[in-house]
């Protein structure tokens, strides 16, 4: 527990694998960050989790289009804050990311409901992030 500047007592508390896991599947935006070349990045995109992976559409020549050479150090991030209420929650996975190029799978991604691009135009490439780590916080002023 800690105790802010303007007297209001809040609590951090550190979510589970399971709760974690649980609040990646209830937002579709979130941030890849990886390095490359250039240094950090750190880019949105809209995702879904399936089968236990987070999956996300790119164009074969696009910015994101790198991450398929089999970007082994990555990271993912979605949050939720309520500013009037002061509580929120993240959660970070880092892990690996590639390219996707099973046709049955790339078909599931390119049908999910969740994965329409939001800045359209057609983007086939499907990118898997595998998860090695997951971990996460909530935060409340209570």
């Amino acid at each position: 527990m800690t105790i802010d500047h303007d007297g209001r007592k809040g609590r951090i508390t550190v979510l589970t694998e399971d709760e974690c896991r649980d609040l990646l599947t209830t937002t579709t935006v979130g941030r890849i960050a990886f390095v490359n070349d250039e240094g950090q990045q750190l880019v949105p995109v809209n995702f879904a989790v399936i089968d236990g992976a987070i999956y996300f559409r790119t164009l074969p020549d696009g910015f994101l289009a790198q991450l398929a050479r089999n970007h082994d150090d990555v990271a993912f991030g979605v949050d939720h804050h309520a500013d009037t209420y002061r509580h929120g929650w993240n959660v970070t996975v880092k892990g690996s990311a590639s390219e996707v190029e099973d046709r049955a799978t790339i078909n599931l991604v390119l049908s999910h409901a969740r994965l329409r691009p939001w800045a359209g135009g057609v983007r086939p490439m499907v990118i898997r992030v595998n998860i090695d780590s997951i971990d996460g916080r909530r935060v409340s002023d209570h």
